[in-house]
Parts: structure tokens; sequence; C-alpha cells
């Protein structure tokens, strides 16, 4: 029983000394998937912004000019 507890006492303290020298990386927490949801829906407004930007600059395709007029 004396090996027993000896044993533990080691691993224990193995175990502790191996965490402090690699703690776990935080949880990732509510506020830090909102962040990132707002960031990616800002991405996606200012690719849309850019290319909406990039269409009305180059004018409106022959396709798209309406009815030819009588």
């Amino acid at each position: 029983m004396p090996a027993v507890m000896c044993a533990s006492g080691i691993y224990a303290a193995a175990d502790a000394w191996w965490r402090r020298r690699r703690p776990s990386p935080p949880p990732y927490s509510h506020a830090g998937r909102r962040l990132a949801g707002e960031r990616a829906v800002a991405v996606a407004e200012a690719v849309v912004a850019d290319e909406y930007a990039l269409l009305s600059a180059a004018g409106r395709p022959a396709g798209l000019a309406g009815r030819p007029a009588d």
C-alpha cells in the first residue's frame, strides 16, 4: 500500500508540473463566437460592396439594359 501511495503522489506531482508547463487553451466563449460572426459578416459586406461598386462603375451589361425603344 505505501508503494501505491508513493506512486500516486509522484504521478500527481508530475501531472501538475506538466499542466503548469502546457496550459490548456482558453475555452471558446460565447463572446468569442459572436465576435467571429460579426467579423465574418463585416468581411462579407465589404466583398459585396466592392463587387457592387465594380459592377456599377462598369455600367449595365447589354442584357440588362432594358427593353429597346419602339
